[in-house]
């Protein structure tokens, strides 16, 4: 965290930094942590845009973030051309309407493309143009299609599973972390239930959505903190 970072720092350089406070508002935030930040409005607030949607749709709220002064659309190629994107681009009009000043915009992303169109995404109408910095680079992939040796069928059959959980099993311990991403919340059980057959209790869990807060956490610090092999999961992970 970069606030407990700075204020050492700045203790050791003799300059009185005020204490920057944090807060998170998404589904997941209880009744008591809401009415809190109502209460005592934290400098920084990270949302998600439908959470940013219903703040907009309060009048408590919306005094709450009249006060704002940046943006950061973070993994903005996420949103850009969908539904969710149209409505976060309408989300930030109504922010600006309440605002006393012009509010800084910024769009972050490792792949957008192309930044011209993202850059018009993330301002809309405005009379100053946005500045683009693209200080990005591309990363060398090692890409591969991967089938199983049996013949695959519109069912596949226990057999042809089986071959398909030892070659993940394979990757997976010739790597350091492996995402496994599937399409339903049913699949990443099994494919979990089945890879830590294979690997070990702690090695592999899943993460989707009907999985309770707590446990989609502790999933994703032990992805972060590398004590995870590998992780499978819906786009639950992604939207996280």
């Amino acid at each position: 965290d970069p606030r407990t970072g700075t204020q050492p720092l700045a203790e050791a350089a003799g300059l009185g930094a005020p204490r920057i406070t944090a807060a998170v508002r998404t589904g997941d935030t209880t009744q008591s942590e809401r009415a809190a930040m109502l209460r005592t409005p934290p400098h920084i607030l990270v949302t998600t845009p439908e959470s940013l949607y219903l703040l907009l749709t309060s009048s408590r709220s919306r005094e709450m973030l009249r006060t704002v002064r940046t943006v950061i659309v973070d993994e903005i190629h996420a949103v850009i051309g969908t539904r969710r994107g149209a409505h976060l681009a309408l989300s930030l009009e109504r922010l600006q309407q309440g605002a006393p000043a012009p509010i800084l915009r910024l769009g972050l992303s490792a792949t957008q493309n192309p930044v011209a169109d993202v850059a018009r995404f993330l301002v809309g109408n405005a009379a100053t143009p946005c500045t683009i910095i693209d200080d990005g680079h591309r990363r060398d992939m090692d890409l591969a299609i991967e089938i199983p040796r049996s013949e695959l069928d519109a069912v596949m059959a226990h057999e042809v599973w089986e071959e398909y959980y030892d070659r993940l099993a394979e990757l997976i311990a010739a790597h350091k972390t492996t995402l496994v991403f599937v399409n339903t919340r049913r699949l990443a059980e099994r494919v979990a239930r089945n890879l830590t057959d294979r690997l070990g209790e702690e090695a592999v869990t899943a993460h989707h959505g009907s999985l309770s807060k707590d446990t989609r956490h502790d999933a994703e610090e032990r992805l972060k903190t590398g004590k995870l092999k590998a992780l499978v999961a819906t786009a639950s992970l992604g939207l996280g």
